[in-house]
């Protein structure tokens, strides 16, 4: 009766979100927001963000490098934040069910008469029991205990009236507590807009530096009766500037492309190996006065060049053997030139 009165306790849960908010944690400590489980893909990690608050906020799709995150922080929290969101969501339906087996499972031991039969139930529901914490990240873990040593008791003594004598049989519970790593609060607005311009310092991709720059304006616009008003007008008037010197990069950087590009063609058309080498060196040159922040424009560019020299080199190669067999080419011609005119006069030998 002790057993069934404390299975039937309640738990009284927390509402839950819509969704579990995780961490990415960098490795300068600072955090970013995962609007639902992270992703890692390869080298790279990829996860939702929120730009905003409140129950249906703007996301941004993240790609940042793996090798920027604390991965054993990342991970403790994503723990911690599952056991959070299981607790508050799943955790009593799930405990209410156990309750409900192990109920049935006792109740078996009154209808039975056969003491070793009793035995075997009671060991059954203590196995379940002793299994179900781990499984369920620790909820209840104490209301647990206090049950297996109840029914460690009750083992005990139906081992003395089954086999008339008594079997000490200690069996330890030990369950591993999980790592723990104390749950942040959700973002408030100010710190969701911070948030997204460090996403945005952090991406490779300028197109999407730009976006997430964008999304942060749009969130100072719109929100800016909320939030300190100085604040506001100097990150919006930084963002602003950031978006500004990505567009002047940008167009630096596609010049540099149409430029390098008309002259490495011009190049490949006469044959002009060294000219179109020069290309590539100025590519690279150019590249490094800009600061190298559009490497996937240059790794095209470069490419580009290089089928560009590949062309030149064929060309070269077929002029040069043109070259060396001109010569022969002339004598051929000079020699059947007067026979050739004999043939055209009707003149035969």
């Amino acid at each position: 009766m002790v057993v069934l009165c404390l299975l039937s306790c309640t738990f009284a849960a927390n509402a839950a979100d819509e969704a579990a908010m995780f961490r990415v944690f960098l490795k300068d400590g600072r955090s970013l927001v995962s609007y639902g489980e992270i992703a890692r893909v390869g080298e790279r990690v990829v996860f939702s963000m929120p730009t905003g608050v409140g129950s249906n906020p703007s996301l941004r799709l993240i790609n940042i490098p793996s090798t920027r995150v604390d991965w054993e922080r990342t991970d403790r929290y994503a723990i911690s934040a599952r056991a959070g969101r299981y607790i508050e969501t799943q955790a009593e339906i799930d405990y209410t069910e156990l309750s409900s087996q192990i109920t049935l499972t006792l109740d078996q031991v009154g209808q039975t008469t056969d003491p070793a039969r009793r035995l075997a139930i009671v060991q059954q529901a203590r196995k379940i029991l002793a299994d179900w914490p781990q499984a369920h990240y620790n909820y209840r873990d104490g209301d647990i205990r206090q049950l297996l040593t109840m029914l460690d008791q009750a083992i005990a003594d139906l081992r003395v009236s089954t086999v008339g004598r008594f079997d000490l049989n200690l069996v330890a519970f030990s369950s591993p507590p999980p790592p723990v790593e104390p749950l942040l609060p959700a973002p408030s607005l100010q710190e969701a807009i911070e948030q997204t311009l460090m996403a945005a310092r952090l991406a490779d991709s300028s197109s999407e530096r730009v976006s997430l720059l964008t999304a942060a304006v749009e969130e100072l616009r719109s929100a800016r009766a909320d939030l300190p008003t100085d604040w506001v007008l100097a990150t919006a008037a930084a963002a602003r500037r950031d978006i500004e010197a990505e567009v002047r990069v940008d167009q630096s950087y596609q010049s540099l492309t149409r430029r390098m590009m008309r002259l490495a063609d011009l190049h490949a058309r006469n044959a002009n190996v060294r000219g179109v080498e020069q290309v590539m060196a100025r590519v690279l040159q150019r590249d490094l006065a800009l600061g190298g922040t559009r490497p996937d424009a240059v790794n095209a560019l470069v490419r580009a060049v290089e089928e560009k020299l590949d062309a030149a080199r064929r060309l070269r190669l077929a002029r040069d053997r043109w070259a060396l067999r001109a010569p022969e080419l002339t004598k051929y011609r000079v020699a059947i030139s007067r026979p050739r005119r004999r043939w055209m006069c009707g003149i035969r030998p």
